[in-house]
């Protein structure tokens, strides 16, 4: 069972419609020109510093819309760096399946990206890399472990999970700030104009849940609590 690339855009969309994958090849290779004064719409530039998975997951399906594979799949690892699962899923289906123009097939590298996918114990994450590996020889399983351990230290979530939080719980602290004395924050893409500050950390937080669901870690990214 196969999944078109048309799944992977949709996952980092994000709504999730076919049944189970299969995979992606290594670092992404000479990025694709992109036109410089083309302009990244529907990506929310306010979420780079404080949740960087998301939006750069963003600008890759945009890039990949249109036509910029390389490029898309170097946001793709940039997203996954921050510990993006979806980012790491869809890099395990673009690798392993080689139906990406221009990314060659890399099944090895594929499952180890679903590997990563599958860390949080997402059911349909961990299918995937189970029918992917069951569908892989035993040399391209050999050839995956190793790459994910020296994966593992940059994208696994000990590492990767944890820098995550620990940016946006950096980022979060002036706007909670804001929020705790009744004020008002700007961050673009939000909204043209400054808004109440309890909404917009509202709001980060709920997405902050969503992007770290699963995660186990030392830093808990919770509901705001106002003194």
């Amino acid at each position: 069972m196969k999944l078109s690339m048309k799944v992977a855009l949709v996952l980092l969309g994000l709504n999730v419609f076919g049944s189970v994958p299969a995979a992606f090849a290594e670092s992404p290779a000479a990025t694709q020109a992109v036109p410089a004064d083309e302009k990244i719409n529907n990506c929310n530039r306010g979420l780079e510093q404080i949740l960087p998975g998301d939006y750069y997951a963003c600008e890759a399906r945009y890039y990949f819309q249109n036509g910029h594979n390389q490029h898309g799949a170097s946001e793709l690892e940039e997203a996954a760096y921050w510990a993006s699962k979806d980012a790491q899923f869809a890099l395990g289906l673009m690798y392993f399946n080689g139906d990406m123009q221009g990314i060659p097939a890399n099944r090895p590298l594929g499952l180890a990206w679903f590997a990563l996918a599958a860390e949080r114990n997402d059911f349909d994450h961990q299918r995937s890399y189970a029918i992917a590996r069951a569908k892989s020889s035993e040399q391209d399983i050999q050839a995956s472990e190793a790459l994910l351990k020296k994966m593992q230290s940059t994208y696994g979530d000990k590492v990767a999970g944890l820098r995550a939080m620990r940016r946006f719980n950096h980022e979060i602290a002036p706007l909670e700030d804001a929020a705790n004395t009744g004020g008002i924050v700007y961050l673009r893409g939000y909204s043209p104009f400054p808004e109440d500050a309890n909404t917009v950390v509202a709001q980060l937080h709920a997405e902050a849940d969503k992007a770290f669901e699963g995660l186990i870690g030392t830093v808990t990214v919770g509901p705001l609590q106002v003194r």
